[in-house]
């Protein structure tokens, strides 16, 4: 059985304090005739860094297939899954850990990996993107 290999037509456009973050979403979008330097240079330039012990605010919109962009921050659709070094309360607020738990290392310099995912069971609307963050 082969698999559907379509691209999905809802995304998930975030900000932290303001700066919108660049995801896989963000990167997977890039024009078929970037070049690979291009490419290479909004990857290097996709982590944003989170300073240890201190809290912030990611502020999430829905982006659906027309364009048309809905501020979904704090809804109960949204699911904040990072892998270590990151508390996350519904609202959207997150609180960097200043100690690691085994396996995470929460150490400055250290990339911490978060997916957030909106999921709509009556409409059927799913969202996902990807982020690279980094302890300062």
């Amino acid at each position: 059985m082969a698999q559907e290999d379509q691209r999905p037509t809802w995304s998930l456009k975030t900000s932290l304090q303001g700066k919108e973050l660049i995801g896989e979403w963000e990167l997977s979008s890039m024009p078929a005739t970037s070049n690979s330097a291009s490419l290479r240079a909004a990857a290097l330039a996709a982590p944003t860094g989170v300073k240890s012990g201190s809290t912030v605010q990611f502020r999430v919109k829905l982006v659906d297939p027309n364009g048309v962009v809905t501020d979904v921050t704090g809804s109960n659709k949204l699911r904040y899954m990072p892998k270590g070094c990151l508390a996350f309360t519904p609202d959207g607020k997150a609180t960097v850990s200043k100690t690691s738990t085994p396996p995470w290392s929460c150490s400055k310099g250290d990339p911490v990996m978060l997916s957030i995912i909106y999921a709509d069971d009556v409409t059927k609307q799913a969202a996902v993107n990807m982020y690279v963050l980094t302890i300062e």
